[in-house]
């Protein structure tokens, strides 16, 4: 059974209705779902939930007792080495939500470091979050490092200080893209000086039909992409919805920037515009 980890930024009291329509869908799946016991947006998640009679809930604290379940939900409590209080100690649920959850809905004001924390533990995890950016009243899906670091520039040069302060935020996006890179190279592979050649002639060999399959097959899917919006009249705003993305994607999407995108993001473009990706693997022509 699918698991949905829902949180959002204690400064958000109020869910937009965009939010509260994607809660009900949630719900009307039958999704399990996990939220924490914080003020702002987790107890305004769970006034939601109970709207929407929603059961298969389960609240998650650090200590004894949660400081928030509106319908007395099930409790999962979470032992923390950390002080009380502090940021570590309430951040240990938030990574076990992470790690018991498939995928996450994020609700951000564009500077909470616990949500862009919850969202970059869900991607080194190889799980996607959608995140309703508070100030744009929208989507984005972060299914790779382009998506993160695209998140992250909603952030004003104030808020993006903060995380570098609190969290160490350029650290943890370069932890991601190197995770990212030795799954999927997105990039040209530096060139190898002489030296390099000849101690390892069996690296470069290798690596370069890889990431020439992986930027033909990236390409693909972005010509497809690009043909399915021009068939259908989208203007970029529409495709963004379509796509689960947000505009500037569309336009890099458009603009042919197949360095930004990684496979498992154009895929998820595809199916959430209806089209079926199907995959031949077959032995290479000698």
């Amino acid at each position: 059974m699918t698991t949905v980890f829902i949180a959002g930024s204690i400064s958000i009291s109020r869910l937009h209705e965009k939010v509260q329509e994607r809660i009900s869908k949630i719900v009307g799946s039958s999704f399990d779902v996990v939220v924490g016991d914080a003020d702002g947006a987790d107890t305004s998640i769970q006034q939601c939930l109970q709207t929407y009679q929603a059961d298969k809930v389960t609240v998650y604290c650090t200590g004894d007792e949660p400081r928030n379940n509106v319908a007395e939900w099930p409790v999962r409590r979470v032992q923390s080495n950390a002080r009380a209080g502090s940021r570590a100690f309430f951040t240990a649920k938030d990574i076990e939500m992470a790690r018991s959850s498939d995928y996450g809905l994020m609700i951000w004001d564009c500077k909470s470091t616990g949500t862009l924390s919850n969202v970059i533990e869900l991607l080194r995890s190889k799980k996607k979050s959608v995140v309703f950016v508070n100030k744009n009243k929208d989507f984005v899906t972060i299914s790779d490092k382009a998506g993160l670091e695209h998140l992250v520039s909603f952030m004003s040069a104030h808020a993006r200080a903060k995380a570098e302060e609190k969290i160490g935020l350029s650290l943890k996006i370069a932890g991601i893209s190197q995770e990212q890179l030795s799954l999927e190279p997105i990039a040209p592979l530096a060139k190898l000086d002489d030296t390099a050649v000849v101690s390892e002639p069996s690296s470069r060999v290798e690596e370069s039909p890889a990431l020439s399959e992986s930027m033909r097959l990236r390409s693909a899917l972005m010509t497809a992409l690009k043909e399915h919006i021009v068939r259908t009249h989208l203007s970029q705003s529409q495709a963004a919805k379509v796509f689960g993305v947000t505009q500037p994607r569309i336009s890099d999407l458009t603009r042919g920037k197949a360095d930004v995108f990684g496979l498992d993001a154009l895929v998820n473009m595809a199916a959430m515009a209806g089209l079926r990706v199907e995959m031949n693997v077959h032995e290479a022509m000698s």
